[in-house]
């Protein structure tokens, strides 16, 4: 007999955003209206302390709907932090390196609610426009790449998403900035609502030119991991576009995250 399949294993790119709607009707309405938006901030971000409390160009901390922390940058396009690559996860770590965390994460809400991730060790090393880049050539910077275009490209505003787009994606064009249009237009809350990824893995047969990094997202009801290919390309890492379809593959259901790196 057939069976009808859940409606969360849908493609890749969908299921994301679905998974993300449910925390949205679940959850959305525990968030407060977020810090007052303002002019992006172009260049190089002010150098920033650890001291709790006490970092400049950030105000109080919050959290996501799961309860995990989100600092909240005064910029809504994320404050970039000093970078020590000396503090990288080392590759002598074997079969964990390629699901260990950066060193130094802070997750920011951006724009509001949305969950950017940023490290000391990975990047990104500038955000610009909107637009971050910089991150290092490690699986971790794949995967710190692939998340961040993935939420900026849903809650960036209008005429800095587009370029999110068009800069942290290859090849895609137009019809994936109208596929990430209609997508927007028909979850319109989702972006606000981006909470920080359960988990990170990067498949082992990574290249310093190309990684498949699996992102998994966590709801009240279920998780699921969807794969992003990334290549290093001009200098930093890109969200491989072969096939616009190819980014809206079955995501792959998960009753343990125990394979997985926990980014936090």
């Amino acid at each position: 007999m057939n069976m009808r399949a859940p409606r969360w294993l849908l493609p890749a790119v969908a299921v994301l955003i679905l998974l993300l709607a449910a925390v949205t009707s679940t959850i959305g309405a525990r968030h407060d209206t977020g810090p007052a938006v303002v002019s992006p901030v172009t260049g190089s971000a002010p150098t920033v302390s650890f001291v709790p409390g006490a970092r400049p160009g950030f105000g109080l901390p919050t959290t996501d709907g799961f309860g995990t922390r989100l600092d909240t940058p005064v910029d809504p396009q994320g404050i970039v932090l000093p970078q020590d690559p000396g503090q990288r996860p080392d590759p002598v770590l074997g079969p964990f390196y390629l699901r260990a965390a950066p060193a130094g994460m802070v997750w920011e809400r951006g724009w509001g609610t949305a969950a950017l991730p940023f490290s000391i060790s990975d990047g990104p090393r500038q955000v610009r426009d909107g637009v971050a880049s910089g991150f290092s050539d490690t699986p971790q910077g794949a995967g710190l790449a692939a998340w961040d275009a993935f939420a900026r490209a849903l809650a960036a505003p209008e005429g800095m998403w587009q370029q999110v787009v068009a800069q942290r994606f290859t090849d895609g064009g137009e019809p994936l900035v109208d596929r990430f249009a209609a997508s927007r237009a028909d979850n319109p809350d989702t972006g606000r609502n981006l909470v920080v990824p359960a988990g990170f893995r990067i498949h082992p047969d990574y290249r310093p030119d190309f990684a498949v990094v699996d992102i998994a997202v966590r709801t009240p009801s279920a998780i699921a991991y969807s794969s992003w290919p990334m290549a290093w390309t001009g200098g930093d890492w890109r969200v491989r576009v072969d096939d616009i379809d190819a980014l809206w593959q079955p995501a792959t259901a998960v009753t343990s995250l125990a394979d997985f790196g926990v980014w936090q």
